[in-house]
């Protein structure tokens, strides 16, 4: 079950006691390889998503796997979420806090999607003109979709720009369709 609203809600209160006891920023890391391995190891969410698995055991995997090198507040975090049956929505709870914490700190991604990769000049030059735009806090992820044709497809939160030759052939292709001489009824 993917709850938003739960997992805002935990990832909200665990960023106030983080920052509270100023350890946000481990926990930010903790949280980042949280989200990473549940998103990667179908296992690791399947897990925690069982009802057949019980809490204990559920604790007893956490631990095995993370008490070596998460913080004991992200740990004792993980404990409580599975003693309130919260342990489905493990996965959204570190990614919104990875948001939450990037928010704080006036973080901004950006993911520029490319037909082909980028030379480093033409990376140079839109990185320094966002940071100009954005700021300095800029973080940048690059990805390539022969699909686009050419141009590049940049994404940041809710914002997207779609300047890639695949989406101008398909305005085209809408344009000729349309036909402003015939009655429409």
């Amino acid at each position: 079950m993917n709850n938003p609203r739960i997992a805002k809600r935990y990832a909200v209160s665990l960023l106030r006691l983080a920052t509270e006891r100023g350890c946000a920023d481990q926990v930010y890391q903790n949280m980042k390889d949280l989200a990473g391995a549940v998103r990667s190891n179908k296992d690791l969410d399947r897990m925690f998503r069982s009802p057949l698995i019980k809490a204990d055991a559920k604790n007893r995997i956490l631990s095995a796997l993370f008490a070596g090198s998460f913080d004991s507040l992200t740990m004792s975090f993980l404990e409580l979420v599975v003693r309130k049956h919260r342990e489905a929505e493990t996965g959204g709870m570190a990614q919104a806090y990875v948001e939450l914490f990037e928010q704080q700190k006036g973080t901004v991604r950006v993911r520029v999607t490319s037909a082909q990769a980028m030379d480093e000049g033409n990376r140079k030059d839109l990185e320094q003109q966002l940071r100009n735009a954005l700021g300095n806090g800029v973080e940048f992820a690059y990805a390539q979709d022969p699909d686009l044709l050419g141009g590049y497809v940049m994404q940041s939160g809710d914002l997207r720009v779609d300047a890639s030759l695949r989406r101008d052939l398909k305005e085209l292709r809408r344009q000729f369709s349309d036909n402003p001489y015939l009655q429409k009824f």
